[in-house]
């Protein structure tokens, strides 16, 4: 009783007519439809990378590659929440950039920007490995 008082002293009136259930709990929740390939479709590349590279392409195929809970922890990685914006993944603008170093370095990723740093990879099975490295050994913050 006390979270329908307070979300109705916030979000209560008329404005709440405005609304189908399904419509409220994705404004609160968040969305679930995941469309990954709309993820790689909106992706922008800086410096050297762009859709043809090397590196490019063991990203995309390694992440294809992964499990549903791996794909949100990845999505957790890079904004900083695992759930996608209500208006879809398009919303997401993933940009990824090469970064100085060797392949022992980790991806890194700036939440605010949505910015991937990845190394320069030369194998699928070395970047699909520190990929999940980063990922699982993520501390980030969460939302919801």
């Amino acid at each position: 009783m006390a979270f329908y008082d307070g979300f109705h002293k916030v979000c209560g009136g008329r404005v709440m007519d405005l609304f189908h259930p399904q419509e409220l709990q994705a404004m609160v929740i968040g969305n679930e439809n995941y469309d990954w390939e709309m993820l790689e479709y909106g992706c922008e590349y800086k410096g050297e990378y762009c859709e043809n590279h090397p590196t490019m392409r063991y990203f995309w195929q390694a992440f294809s590659e992964l499990v549903l809970a791996e794909k949100k922890q990845f999505l957790m990685f890079l904004t900083g929440s695992d759930r996608i914006p209500i208006l879809g993944m398009k919303m997401i603008k993933m940009t990824i950039q090469p970064v100085r170093g060797g392949e022992e370095y980790l991806p890194v990723a700036h939440t605010c920007f949505n910015l991937l740093d990845l190394p320069r990879y030369k194998t699928k099975e070395k970047l699909r490995s520190k990929l999940l490295q980063a990922i699982e050994h993520n501390q980030g913050f969460a939302l919801v």
